[in-house]
């Protein structure tokens, strides 16, 4: 089954997930004002090498969201900017 999905992560930005049910690898896009992302395989490489690439993309990307939530808790626990010097 072909679908889609896509939602927007701020007034100019888009993400999409296009997904081919086993067919083919699953297509993500992030598409902005001056910026674009897409992570897709090509059928020439294993299936299990981008599931692989996959993880350790959302493994980093959760690391990120961490280290946002320090830098957003800084600055509303002490009023300072999260690249401010105490």
């Amino acid at each position: 089954m072909t679908a889609s999905m896509a939602f927007y992560a701020d007034a100019a930005t888009t993400v999409r997930l296009n997904r081919y049910g086993t067919r083919r690898a699953p297509i993500l896009t992030l598409d902005g004002e001056g910026h674009s992302l897409a992570i897709s395989a090509f059928d020439r490489i294993p299936i299990a090498d981008h599931l692989s690439f996959a993880r350790e993309l959302a493994s980093a990307c959760a690391e990120y969201v961490k280290a946002l939530e320090i830098c957003v808790s800084a600055t509303a626990d002490g009023g300072q900017e999260p690249d401010e010097e105490r």
